[in-house]
């Protein structure tokens, strides 16, 4: 045998085991799953962070399962009014944080936008603090009296109140599947809050007519609007890996 051929007979060999180990390689980066997802959210309970990972859990054949968790938050002074049962606040110093913690349950195969669609549930603790000051400008009613313009130097809210309540909710995307990249979630659900918002009512002035029973319907009337079931949304930028 020639050196010719033996170094063809090598650089044959050389570029088999190439091309196998290219193979073997490419088959194992498609086999790849993402497992994990981190991204950034945006919604009614603030701005924050979350994180999503695959889990061997199953209700039925060809489902999935993800457990999820999110911490929100954010503050504001003197930006926007709020309407809190009937009575108009035009300063308005808020504060609120949250964490989500729970599982998204996707339960339809298909080819289509369909597959990402999911119900979620789980456990959401949150921090609220407000203060909230009336419109003077305006006539509104406490418990059963009327304050006219004038008749107050200040009417003012404060309310706390710190949980951990149940939610439920339905949503799409951020299903964690098949390829690296980035996804969307989008979600809206219900929160149970179980229990109640602390109130303290402030009212000055000169000719302040109120009396401690129109400060204590009123008082309810509060925790009736701000307690019981609240409704949340979000949307979050998540890149799986």
């Amino acid at each position: 045998m020639t050196v010719i051929s033996k170094k063809k007979q090598y650089l044959g060999v050389k570029l088999s085991t190439l091309i196998v180990s290219s193979v073997i390689f490419s088959q194992q980066a498609f086999a790849y799953e993402p497992s994990l997802s981190a991204g950034v959210t945006a919604g009614t309970v603030g701005f924050g962070i979350s994180l999503s990972g695959s889990t061997q859990l199953h209700l039925f054949q060809g489902d999935k399962v993800q457990w999820r968790t999110a911490m929100t938050g954010f503050e504001y002074e003197d930006e926007f009014s709020s309407n809190i049962a009937g009575i108009t606040y035009d300063a308005s110093d808020f504060s609120e944080s949250s964490l989500q913690i729970g599982f998204d349950w996707y339960p339809i195969q298909s080819s289509g936008w369909i597959n990402d669609i999911f119900l979620s549930g789980g456990l959401l603790y949150q921090d609220y603090s407000a203060s909230y000051s009336a419109d003077n400008s305006k006539a509104y009613t406490v418990g059963s009296t009327t304050v006219n313009p004038g008749d107050l130097d200040s009417f003012t809210v404060d309310a706390d109140r710190t949980e951990i309540a149940p939610y439920i909710s339905l949503g799409w995307g951020n299903k964690i599947e098949k390829m690296q990249g980035f996804d969307i979630q989008v979600e809206v659900g219900l929160t149970l809050l179980s229990s109640e918002t602390s109130i303290d009512l402030s009212a000055k002035g000169s000719n302040n007519n109120l009396t401690a029973s129109d400060l204590t319907k009123e008082k309810q009337n509060i925790k009736d609007e701000l307690d019981g079931v609240n409704t949340f949304a979000s949307i979050t930028l998540a890149y799986h890996f």
